[in-house]
């Protein structure tokens, strides 16, 4: 089985067609998808997907999408625990302090390290520069 780490800007270049890389989104979603992926993803991705499409779109749609998510079996979502939180806080926030990575990032990059996954689907560098790949 592959598995992908799923960041917010994937999910919401998925979610919109306006977005400037839905089509490329979509692409790399079916792809993954044919291969039997599973995305990994931790509660705080959905909570932050969940508050920009709370600014983009009328509160019933959002709570579909975010069912739908959660209902999706191709997705493995991950608690966000104190735990991970302060592990996160003192690998990639501390131990990168020159970067502007964001909690949600920083707790992802955390469970990828934990699970063992290298890869990610995002858009931007972040991932990169904590030393992992995005999906082309």
């Amino acid at each position: 089985m592959i598995r992908a780490a799923i960041d917010t800007s994937a999910l919401l270049a998925l979610a919109s067609s306006r977005d400037q890389y839905h089509r490329r989104a979509v692409a790399i979603e079916q792809r993954f998808r044919k291969k039997g992926g599973r995305w990994l993803a931790t509660t705080l991705v959905l909570a932050e997907l969940h508050g920009h499409l709370l600014r983009r779109i009328d509160p019933q749609p959002a709570r579909r999408v975010i069912s739908a998510l959660l209902a999706d079996p191709v997705f493995e979502w991950h608690d966000s625990t104190a735990d991970l939180v302060e592990a996160a806080i003192e690998r990639w926030i501390v131990g990168f302090a020159d970067q502007r990575f964001s909690l949600t990032d920083a707790v992802t990059f955390e469970l990828m390290r934990a699970e063992r996954v290298n890869k990610a689907f995002a858009f931007d560098q972040d991932f990169v520069t904590a030393g992992f790949e995005l999906l082309p």
